[in-house]
């Protein structure tokens, strides 16, 4: 079905247009960042527990002229944007869900509760280190979010107890504003299905490999929502206390 000038929008969690790109053709492939959140309770039964936007771009940086009109068409469902460095709108989108995500699927916790633990902001924040290494590693800069007020770089450089606290405080909010949300990997663990997390921790294990990063956080939750998957490991709160997460 498709044409030499077709485009596919991935609309997928995780960074896995390089993959399509392998399949489809580079000059195929549009990235996609969805920035909003929604539950499904069952069968032809969504709920939106957030709206935001949508986000594209060319993988290769270019001013592909085919986009505008696929932001004008996209626009009717959600506010879309153009990216021109979209590589880092995906791994600002990955963090989110690289923590956000796994923290719940392996704890089996409501997020308010969850990220309202010292524990789970430790992970959180050392998750987002990891991440924050791999994309410093690939040469990606990536994007602020929450409306340009997130710097990821700032946020995470300032050693000193006061904002250790800023931070701890900052998961915390997450867990409030997202109360209503159930990530989608613990949807997927509820119906019996394999996860996405290939895409989301597994990514960032597997470029870290590749270019001598370490990610020790993620090489665990990605261990352990594979475990969950095959029955060998149960959710609980007790997951938190994995030897990899000594320490924080």
């Amino acid at each position: 079905l498709l044409r030499p000038d077709s485009l596919v929008v991935s609309l997928q969690n995780g960074i896995c247009e390089p993959a399509l790109a392998e399949i489809l053709g580079p000059r195929r492939v549009v990235g996609g960042v969805v920035r909003m959140g929604v539950t499904m309770h069952g069968p032809g039964e969504l709920e939106v527990t957030g709206t935001a936007e949508l986000v594209i771009g060319s993988l290769d940086h270019s001013n592909d002229d085919r986009l505008p009109f696929l932001e004008k068409m996209l626009g009717a469902v959600l506010p879309t944007r153009v990216s021109d460095e979209i590589m880092g709108e995906f791994f600002a989108k990955l963090i989110d869900n690289s923590c956000f995500n796994s923290l719940a699927a392996v704890s089996g916790l409501a997020v308010e509760p969850l990220l309202a633990g010292r524990k789970a902001q430790s992970i959180y924040i050392g998750l987002m280190r990891e991440a924050v290494a791999v994309a410093g590693a690939m040469g990606v800069r990536i994007t602020p979010t929450a409306g340009g007020l997130l710097d990821y770089y700032q946020f995470l450089a300032d050693p000193s107890p006061e904002a250790e606290r800023n931070r701890r405080e900052f998961v915390k909010q997450i867990g409030v504003a997202y109360r209503r949300s159930k990530p989608s990997t613990v949807q997927s663990l509820e119906r019996g299905r394999e996860t996405e997390t290939d895409w989301l921790n597994g990514y960032l294990c597997a470029r870290g490999r590749e270019l001598g990063v370490p990610t020790p956080l993620n090489e665990a939750m990605t261990s352990m929502i594979k475990q969950i998957e095959t029955g060998t490991r149960k959710i609980t709160p007790e997951n938190l206390n994995h030897p990899a997460f000594e320490g924080l």
